[in-house]
């Protein structure tokens, strides 16, 4: 490929993410508003029918723009390496921030933390983009193969898998042990583990389908160059990493789903974003080799900037929990999301409740008061003037007739 379309390459990569994390917010909010409308049935009595999610127009949009935007990110591979473009993730955290806040009115404060640790991203991603090598490559058959049995392919297959199966049976025991409601967990640690697993599963699978993808592209244009047209249909190495390709994808998206129905958008967003940016970093550093195309400098620049940015979305990852867990220390100003608002005006309803109940109780005792104290206890009231004028009168009238 033509190294000097790699802005291309990344300009194509930052769409998708602006696409991906549209998409996630717009199935978070069309769950919200299904939960919303749940429980404002039952509040009422009234018979509550779900929606299924591909009869609910907003999921179904929402789904569709992750879908493509993830498939149109693909295309970037053309222009750019893995390396350079796997910090770029990071950016489906700053857009997402944007959006849950808008779309969902999750808390984020531009002027605070929230702010600083977005610049942070942003200063980070530039850093390794501009450090990352510009270089890109093709493969045929026999190279790729070549390459795949070399131990920098297999530390990252180990990795890749040692990760995904050690989240996946975590996520499953912490899901055992409080049968399947999160919600009696009593360690705050497990619950922060088990809503970033499904985050940073996601990621997992991105990562490796950014490395399959890049395969499957280098193997195409390799034969397409070694053999022609003919090549694509000679390669059983393309056709079987293209089914694992389609496989990490559709697991990607469903566990990503999954996520999103149980927490916050930010939470698995950010997961996401990092694990799929460290798994794709590893993919083109150990996978493709990328390593021996860095500079001394470069070198620094590319690790500073990658931990700087990872650091900075772990601090905001840090700081949504914080808010999910104690809401009550955010501003009041603060906009709040649809579930925290179902639950406000249910605490209002039963308040109001209470208090109507309270004053009901308090009448019929005032009532009761009233009615046996008027025949025993109380003393008769003094006569009012007009009364004793009345009597007086009457007194006299009868006194004079006499």
């Amino acid at each position: 490929m033509v190294a000097e379309l790699w802005p291309l390459g990344v300009a194509i990569y930052i769409t998708g993410t602006i696409g991906e994390s549209l998409g996630a917010n717009l199935q978070r909010l069309s769950v919200c508003r299904e939960q919303r409308r749940k429980e404002e049935a039952e509040g009422s009595g009234l018979p509550y029918t779900a929606v299924p999610k591909r009869h609910q127009r907003l999921w179904m949009a929402g789904f569709l723009m992750f879908v493509f935007a993830g498939i149109g990110m693909s295309a970037a591979l053309f222009f750019a390496s893995q390396t350079m473009l796997a910090p770029l993730q990071l950016f489906l955290f700053l857009f997402n921030a944007i959006f849950a806040n808008v779309i969902n009115k999750e808390v984020f404060h531009w002027l605070g933390l929230d702010g600083l640790a977005t610049l942070l991203v942003m200063v980070g991603v530039v850093m390794a983009v501009i450090a990352a090598p510009k270089v890109n490559h093709e493969y045929s058959d026999d190279e790729m193969l070549e390459l795949m049995i070399t131990p920098g392919f297999i530390s990252f297959v180990v990795f890749a898998a040692f990760f995904i199966f050690a989240l996946h049976f975590s996520k499953i025991k912490i899901l055992n042990n409080c049968n399947h409601d999160p919600t009696t967990i009593q360690h705050s640690y497990l619950k922060t583990l088990l809503n970033m697993s499904y985050g940073a599963l996601a990621g997992a699978f991105g990562g490796l389908n950014v490395t399959l993808t890049k395969t499957v592209f280098s193997l195409i244009v390799g034969q397409v160059e070694n053999e022609g047209i003919i090549g694509l249909f000679t390669s059983p190495l393309l056709y079987g990493v293209a089914f694992f390709l389609v496989l990490t994808y559709v697991l990607q998206i469903v566990v990503t789903v999954s996520g999103l129905e149980v927490t916050s958008a930010i939470i698995v967003i950010s997961a996401h974003a990092v694990t799929e940016e460290v798994v794709a970093t590893l993919g083109g550093i150990l996978y493709f080799q990328d390593y021996v195309h860095f500079a001394a400098w470069s070198t620094i620049v590319f690790v500073l900037g990658t931990l700087l940015a990872i650091a900075a979305v772990i601090l905001l990852s840090h700081l949504r929990l914080q808010y999910i867990d104690h809401p009550s220390s955010t501003p009041s100003h603060t906009p709040q999301t649809p579930s925290s608002i179902i639950t406000d005006h249910s605490i209002i309803h039963a308040k109001q409740k209470s208090i109507s109940s309270q004053m009901i109780t308090d009448d019929s005792i005032i009532l009761q008061i009233e009615k046996k104290t008027s025949y025993t206890s109380l003393p008769p009231r003094p006569a009012s003037p007009i009364r004793m004028q009345s009597i007086l009168g009457g007194s006299f009238q009868q006194s004079s007739s006499s």
